[in-house]
């Protein structure tokens, strides 16, 4: 494994193009119809994962495109101040704003924690099984609060947080069976992956997107498996508890952020989605098997290829010092070819013999 600028620039590529197919399936109405939450779970995986691990494998395939890489990788090394380049200066940068948007993270996720002990000393305490007759599942503590105004779960804590509003039995039983699913499959964890991620790539545009995204699947995920053993009855009565909600909330959510559950964002275009979904989910739970084999081949082919940068070969001093082609290596080829690699770059030579490579290395192929 090897982490370059090609490794980067690839990565990038191949994640914007799986956010931007993220983005279409989650935004489009008729999408829904081709897939089911077993799609794009793979499917956020497979980004995810890619993103986390920008490197290039023994697998690899190398492609040569002069054309796209050789003016990234001679603007990289551009000397901008004595002998700082410039991809060390945007790697300064970048770990610096990585270092300051972790500090926010830790400061967020404290700043909840006292935030919740607040609301836990001032609400009134129950369990589900004080709302729902004959409740058999892990008895969660239930706070009825007038802190919040839409349901959710807050932080690490295994406690659903409830409006302090009248709701009906009917209601109250969803919202708690919907909370309970957010605890059981461990969304905080998740969310708080993903926000390493954009910690990770703070400078990286779409993955501001990708985090909207996975949010919103997080609730279309307990969306469906709330609903999993409904009648079609139930599932429109489910349904209306979402529109319920919405109309209640009078404020924006006091906690949106990094740290929370919420039943209902204040999006009324996002709960359309949701709703046309479980319409959809009621007579269609499973994506075709083909979609399926197509994303599970995602993983091996966006591994399979990097783009690398070609340059003539150089004469001594001409592009390099004598001491920077010295701390290089050739590799020779299989088919007979030799290549000088400089670090982030490599070369194409035809002498390998030439007096100023005569103290570089060659490794064969």
């Amino acid at each position: 494994m090897r982490f370059s600028a090609s490794s980067l620039f690839i990565t990038l590529c191949i994640s914007f193009l799986l956010i931007l197919l993220l983005d279409i399936l989650l935004s489009y109405k008729k999408s829904y119809k081709l897939f089911r939450t077993d799609f794009i779970t793979v499917l956020i995986v497979v980004v995810v994962v890619r993103m986390f691990v920008p490197l290039e494998f023994k697998f690899t395939k190398t492609i040569i495109v002069p054309t796209i890489m050789n003016p990234i990788i001679v603007l990289l090394q551009y000397k901008i101040y004595a002998n700082m380049q410039v991809y060390q200066f945007l790697l300064l940068v970048w770990v610096l704003g990585i270092i300051w948007n972790l500090i926010k993270w830790i400061r967020t996720i404290q700043i909840t924690k006292d935030m919740y002990k607040r609301i836990e000393n001032h609400s009134e305490h129950y369990h589900i099984s004080d709302f729902i007759n004959n409740y058999q599942e892990e008895n969660y503590v239930v706070l009825r609060t007038n802190y919040v105004s839409s349901p959710m779960v807050m932080g690490f804590n295994k406690t659903i947080l409830i409006p302090d509003v009248y709701l009906s039995q009917e209601n109250l039983k969803n919202i708690l069976l919907h909370e309970t699913w957010h605890i059981k499959n461990h969304d905080i964890y998740t969310k708080q992956i993903i926000n390493l991620l954009v910690i990770m790539y703070w400078w990286f545009i779409p993955v501001y997107r990708l985090r909207d995204k996975i949010d919103l699947f997080l609730e279309m995920r307990v969306d469906n498996q709330t609903t999993n053993p409904f009648s079609k009855e139930e599932i429109m009565k489910y349904m209306h508890t979402l529109i319920e909600i919405q109309k209640n909330i009078q404020s924006k959510n006091e906690f949106k952020g990094q740290s929370t559950h919420f039943m209902i964002q204040d999006n009324a275009h996002v709960l359309e989605y949701r709703i046309n979904y479980l319409m959809d989910g009621m007579y269609r739970k499973k994506t075709s098997k083909i979609l399926m084999i197509v994303v599970l081949t995602l993983p091996l082919l966006t591994n399979s290829i990097i783009l690398e940068s070609e340059f003539d070969s150089p004469n001594s001093k001409e592009i390099y010092d004598q001491s920077d082609i010295d701390k290089g290596y050739i590799i020779k080829h299989k088919d007979g070819t030799y290549e000088l690699v400089l670090g982030k770059t490599r070369f194409k030579i035809s002498n390998p013999n030439d007096d100023c490579f005569k103290d570089v290395p060659i490794i064969k192929e």
